[in-house]
């Protein structure tokens, strides 16, 4: 898997952010679910309990 960086840097400022919910919009194939994916991984890498990161296919 290739990561994003470009991509995740600009979503990083958001992920301590509570008062919002983050939804990731694009383009059919456009990569989105392996961007979230990528994201899921951080937020498990800085100790974010897994019961606090929901993913619906």
């Amino acid at each position: 898997m290739i990561i994003r960086e470009r991509y995740l840097k600009k979503i990083r400022d958001f992920y301590n952010v509570t008062s919002l919910i983050k939804v990731l919009c694009g383009l059919r194939r456009s990569g989105k679910s392996v961007i979230l994916k990528q994201i899921i991984e951080e937020l498990k890498s800085l100790k974010i309990e897994e019961n606090h990161i929901i993913y619906k296919l």
